[in-house]
């Protein structure tokens, strides 16, 4: 529907913000009277109509205070569109989308080879197929190794956005492959340490998301902002997130959001909020339903060491070393990466517990790892752990932060 009812951008804004209908209204009154001088008729019933659909184009003066107030870039973004204007507003959103590639500094590649000139469902399910098999290669090498093929296929499906004639439904459908596409480029270039790129990346794929209708994914992509942004925009991000879901969301992608929503508090020091997080998440896995591709990662093992981290970042070891402990048995080398950021939070917990030996030698492992991975994340945990480990005084701790600190990751100097 993208929106022809309900106006589910607008309510998504006003829950990020904490706002009741009735306190929205009252702060849009205030808003226009500081800018008119004269106060409007704006009530509770008033914003409620603008997410029911009911009014599609307010007052400019309002429009502005709503803009304003709920944080957003334009009225599109809030869902709010002249009825005569939505095809146009749809061809602006593709373009947004495009200028998100241009001020991330990817403009998109030409791409040689013969070009589709009308595009069907099976050829939508093609490309997801050999997308999903390149998402794999993520397990096993870092960002510097694969940004370039998840790229190449977002630009490719731009590409055929823009050259192509089909369904509304198969547009819909290649737009949605557009923000898996672009989260994954995002998550990579974060992977490799270009956080502008992987920012412009993650908002090109919240934008695509919205205009596919596909909540999940919009609020995924609010989760990888958080990643990437500092403390407290983390936690405002995790919160628009979750706040986004539908009812009836799909229990993984509750798991997945509300995790990673557990970790931003987290690292904000905020035990019981974290504490909570992880137990909606839990709760989202149990539920047992289909998961989206994006998402059907998530597993009971992976929420084992979220949780892990969750409970060393708050040095709580006695509920830290065990899920991590679990999650690190049998797990395989070739996966160097995530094996090695998971093993210094492990030997974090046991810093905090007063296990000296295992600690170093669990940064060791770690060490062992993470210079043979184009990530630049693994070298950081393990100078943040060779970093604590020497204040404690641990022996072999001043060796292990002078190896750490003069090794490079594999990783160009550009994307």
């Amino acid at each position: 529907m993208r929106g022809e009812l309900m106006n589910e951008q607008f309510k998504t804004f006003r829950l990020a913000t904490g706002l009741t209908q009735a306190q929205l209204a009252e702060l849009v009154c205030d808003h226009v009277e500081r800018a008119t001088g004269h106060r409007p008729a704006t009530d509770e019933q008033a914003i409620s109509r603008i997410e029911c659909g009911e009014i599609a184009w307010p007052r400019r003066a309002t429009r502005q205070a709503l803009v304003a107030l709920l944080s957003s870039d334009s009225e599109a973004s809030l869902g709010l569109y002249p009825r005569r204007t939505k095809r146009d507003a749809d061809k602006d959103e593709a373009t947004k989308r495009r200028q998100f590639l241009a001020l991330a500094g990817l403009a998109a590649p030409l791409l040689g080879g013969r070009m589709l000139v009308r595009v069907g469902a099976i050829d939508v399910e093609r490309m997801r197929r050999k997308f999903r098999t390149l998402e794999a290669l993520d397990s096993e090498n870092g960002g510097g190794d694969t940004f370039h093929l998840y790229f190449t296929e977002l630009a490719r499906t731009e590409q055929i956005l823009r050259a192509t004639s089909r369904r509304l439904e198969v547009t819909d459908q290649l737009i949605e492959l557009a923000a898996q596409q672009a989260q994954q480029a995002g998550w990579a270039a974060f992977d490799a340490g270009f956080d502008d790129i992987a920012l412009g990346l993650f908002n090109y794929g919240r934008r695509a998301a919205r205009e596919s209708g596909n909540r999940e994914l919009e609020a995924n992509s609010l989760v990888h902002i958080a990643y990437a942004t500092g403390q407290s925009e983390s936690i405002e991000a995790a919160d628009a997130a979750c706040a986004a879901l539908r009812q009836g969301a799909p229990g993984t992608a509750v798991a997945m959001l509300q995790s990673r929503r557990a970790w931003s508090l987290a690292t904000a020091g905020d035990e019981s909020g974290a504490a909570r997080a992880l137990d909606v998440a839990r709760s989202g896995l149990d539920g047992g339903d289909d998961s989206p591709s994006w998402c059907s990662w998530m597993n009971h093992a992976e929420l084992d060491i979220m949780a892990g981290r969750v409970w060393s970042v708050l040095r709580r070891p006695e509920r830290a070393i065990p899920p991590l402990q679990r999650a690190l048995e049998g797990y395989p080398d070739a996966w160097a990466r995530d094996k090695a950021l998971y093993l210094t939070w492990l030997a974090d917990a046991y810093l905090d517990a007063g296990d000296r030996a295992q600690a170093l030698d669990t940064a060791e492992q770690a060490f062992a790892l993470a210079g043979n991975v184009a990530s630049v994340r693994p070298l950081v945990r393990v100078r943040e752990t060779a970093q604590r480990a020497l204040a404690a005084r641990v022996a072999g701790a001043e060796d292990l932060a002078r190896r750490a600190t003069a090794a490079r990751a594999p990783i160009p100097v550009q994307l």
